[in-house]
């Protein structure tokens, strides 16, 4: 009992530092937008669907959220900094990206965690060039997966999931709404792992069955966005 008890200890140390860093990261990731972004914690009420329960500025793990553009970048570049941080013990990175774009100005980002990590798995709508020999390109990928971004990296050290899905067509990072979770759960992290991979073969009847998996609740986005303009406007008048 005694050296099950020193066991637990050590992983919930090595699971509190992690989530240490992950905050540090994501402080930094996030200052790259130069605006104020929050996001918020949602709770399922069973009269009355998914409401916003409050106001965060580090998404909590495992939970459930509402955030834009911005704090999505942010997390997906947290995990990939993970992946840097921890990449000398090697490791797997895989990623549903955005488009072209994205991946061609931060190039030398990938070559770098292609250096260090055993695989990068990236899915994309586009058509990316002088991918390393070691990264995997799945493209192109079922049109339906477009509105959703997935980030997972996993080693012998540490092991995190960030998927969310996009709940408008809007283009410009400011105005994209997504919902979405973070965990460093395993279980949870090589569930969707092997879910996800099953996706690579395109057909419409795994894409529904991921789309089935994930049935993200719905609701008002005008109705969250009032919920956090209420909160901010009485933090700044008290």
């Amino acid at each position: 009992m005694e050296e099950k008890t020193v066991h637990d200890t050590g992983e919930k140390n090595l699971l509190k530092d992690i989530n240490l860093l992950f905050q540090k990261k994501f402080h930094e990731n996030l200052k790259r937008s130069c605006l104020p972004t929050y996001s918020v914690k949602l709770r399922y009420c069973p009269t009355n669907g998914i409401l916003p329960k409050e106001l965060v500025e580090i998404p909590k793990t495992d939970h459930l959220h509402f955030f834009n553009g911005y704090v999505q970048k942010a997390i997906g570049y947290t995990i990939e900094d993970l992946a840097l941080e921890n990449g000398e013990e090697g490791g797997e990175l895989t990623l549903l990206l955005d488009g072209a774009k994205n991946f061609t100005s931060h190039k030398k980002r990938y070559e770098q965690l292609s250096k260090k990590l055993d695989r990068i798995r990236i899915w994309s709508i586009h058509p990316l060039e002088g991918l390393p020999s070691n990264i995997d390109l799945i493209h192109p990928v079922h049109p339906r997966l477009a509105k959703y971004r997935f980030y997972l990296f996993r080693n012998l050290k540490i092991e995190v999931v960030f998927v969310c899905k996009q709940l408008n067509r809007a283009t410009d990072i400011g105005s994209q709404k997504f919902i979405g979770f973070c965990s460093f759960d395993p279980f949870i992290v090589h569930s969707l792992r092997w879910k996800f991979y099953l996706l690579s073969s395109g057909i419409d009847k795994i894409v529904s069955h991921w789309e089935k998996l994930f049935l993200w609740p719905t609701f008002r986005i005008q109705e969250i966005e009032n919920f956090i303009n209420t909160k901010l406007n009485s933090y700044f008048t008290d």
